[in-house]
């Protein structure tokens, strides 16, 4: 039994490279930037002394382009090692100089076959001194041979253009790659067509910038000008950058788009993950010389390395808000103001931050909207709802009594409410107990109480049908006849008899156990204000039939009035008691011109 090898179909994997792998065929360049920074590094280490200098020339008349480079050069050997076997990397030799690389050469020239049929490598090793000219295929073939003239230290690359490629041999266009890939490359790299050069990188990187310049090149580059810029720094990752507070409010499901670099040259500048989630609303630019890049080096390995450092740059952002905070409290504000989702965000996530952000969020509440530092600097009692319809049926009447309820249906307001006694154990916060609320109003005495029980009798068995039962109290503000309050679980309750008249008679019949066998019936309420001209007009005026057309109107204008959904039945009766009163109405204007 013999030890067999994988046939690879070489040809295959340039096209899974072109269509999965790399998001641009553009890439080539990053590639052939990479090996060619990472040669002169090479070189270098062995104590040569020499300016590196990377040399890009184009050839549109015949649609070819050579990347140069005077770095350390390939020997025979090293050709075959790692240019014919494909995932092979000069820097495995070496695992101590390893940081000082970038990228992966035999793999990082594979992109190259996406653009050019052929890939002609012309060098000479700073070892040995042949020069040699490999040339290989996408099939899979290739040929090496020496050169009888003598060739620079280094290596050169030619690549010719397939017809659907050829517009990186003209100048705008393979400038403008040089330029995204390779600005902050330490190493020079020369743009030259026939006798026109110009040199790319020339361009301090924004981590290495003051504030001011840095605010400025984002101006620039971006064309937004940054609230501010936050430094970012992990000592473990050996990554450095800048975070831009965005001018304008952004949310979670926005795409984020930090520009990540590895070794000064970029991997994306779409990269959605290098910063935590909830630092929406930033924008990075970072650089490390520790991640490790995935197969495309298009994003980095998500490893135990990798979360650590994303942790450590978000402590920076942390850390540069709470000081702000007292540094530039204006600008605080600000950044407020504009980022507050987000910042609610953070502040539900993080105590730290929830201390720093709670004072200056600001919440809907029955006094209207304010900062949290107001609320509690006139209320020790706070009441919570925990849903929009609950704030919205007890708004107006609880700024009447006096009573501080926030609306808790927004995103995380809820939750950040309650945590109040995390940081002034003199609040007492409480949630909204909808149904309970009305007990908080002022009772009747035993005289009025007599007086209007026989109307509050009829009202209960008028409203049974629709799960609501009625009491009578008095409260503010008096132009408010009716309080409806609901909670969920009657609104559970009234949508299953709803589906129970609708659905099959199969699904009706457990509709029907889960109703009314497996729980008690919840009732809504409907609370008169004996406050009110109108409810005290309809109480006196001992006439049933108006008391009831009172009732079954004042019950469905309270459920307009709350927004809540009104079923066929309930529509149909506000129908008929409007009529009914405009009936009464006509009827007694009739009898008044007689």
């Amino acid at each position: 039994m013999s030890n067999m090898n994988f046939q690879v179909n070489l040809q295959g994997i340039i096209d899974l490279l072109s269509n999965h792998l790399y998001s641009d065929p553009g890439v080539f360049v990053r590639e052939l930037l990479q090996n060619a920074v990472d040669a002169v590094t090479a070189r270098k280490r062995l104590g040569h002394i020499t300016e590196g200098k990377v040399a890009v020339e184009l050839f549109p008349s015949s649609h070819t382009i050579s990347f140069m480079d005077n770095g350390i050069g390939l020997t025979e050997s090293e050709i075959e090692q790692f240019l014919a076997r494909i995932g092979s990397t000069t820097k495995k030799a070496d695992q101590d100089s390893a940081d000082d690389y970038i990228g992966q050469f035999g793999v990082g020239l594979l992109s190259c076959f996406v653009i050019s049929d052929e890939i002609v490598l012309i060098t000479r090793s700073a070892l040995e001194g042949d020069s040699l000219e490999w040339r290989g295929k996408p099939d899979g073939t290739y040929v090496t041979k020496k050169l009888k003239r003598t060739v620079p230290i280094g290596t050169t690359v030619y690549l010719k253009l397939k017809p659907e490629y050829e517009e990186y041999a003209e100048w705008y266009k393979m400038y403008q790659q040089l330029e995204r890939f390779g600005k902050y490359l330490e190493t020079p790299i020369v743009l030259t067509e026939d006798k026109d050069s110009r040199q790319i990188n020339d361009t301090t990187p924004p981590w290495r910038m003051g504030k001011a310049e840095a605010i400025s090149y984002i101006e620039d580059s971006e064309y937004e000008k940054p609230m501010d810029i936050i430094p970012l720094k992990s000592l473990i990752g050996d990554t450095e950058g800048i975070a831009y507070i965005l001018p304008y409010s952004v949310s979670l499901q926005d795409e984020k788009r930090h520009k990540a670099y590895l070794k000064r040259v970029l991997l994306s500048d779409k990269m959605n993950n290098m910063l935590p989630s909830w630092a929406f609303f930033v924008n990075g630019i970072i650089n490390t010389n520790s991640l490790r890049p995935t197969a495309s080096r298009e994003s980095f390995q998500e490893n135990d390395l990798f979360y650590a450092v994303r942790d450590e740059l978000g402590v920076c952002i942390k850390r540069y808000l709470i000081e702000l905070a007292d540094k530039d409290p204006e600008l605080f504000t600000r950044i407020v103001l504009i980022h507050y989702a987000s910042l609610k965000t953070l502040a539900a996530e993080d105590d730290e931050l929830y201390e720093l952000f709670i004072l200056h969020l600001s919440f809907e509440t029955s006094y209207g909207d304010l900062k949290m530092v107001d609320i509690l600097r006139n209320h020790r009692h706070i009441m919570v709802t925990s849903s929009f319809d609950e704030f919205r049926q007890v708004a107006r009447v609880a700024k009447a009594q006096n009573m501080m309820v926030i609306n808790g249906g927004y995103v995380h307001d809820l939750e950040l409410i309650r945590k109040l006694p995390s940081i002034d154990e003199q609040v007492q916060v409480s949630v909204l107990d909808i149904l309970s609320f009305s007990s908080r109003f002022e009772s009747l005495g035993r005289s009025e109480r007599d007086e209007v029980q026989p109307f509050l009798d009829l009202a209960d068995r008028l409203l049974a049908p629709y799960q609501c039962c009625s009491l009578i109290k008095w409260f503010e503000p008096a132009d408010i006849p009716v309080l409806f309050n609901i909670n969920q679980e009657v609104n559970f309750f009234k949508m299953m008899e709803e589906s129970e008249e609708q659905a099959n008679a199969l699904f009706a019949e457990v509709v029907h156990v889960i109703k009314d066998e497996l729980y008690e019936k919840p009732y809504a309420r409907l609370c008169f204000n004996y406050n009110n001209p109108i409810v005290r007009k309809a109480i006196a005026s001992g006439d049933l039939k108006l008391q009831q057309n009172s009732i079954e109107l004042l019950y469905t204008q309270a459920l307009l009035m709350g927004n809540h959904p009104l079923s066929s039945e309930e529509l149909r009766l506000m129908n008929e008691s409007l009529l009914q009163f405009m009936n009464m109405g006509l009827d007694r204007n009739a009898e008044v011109g007689r």
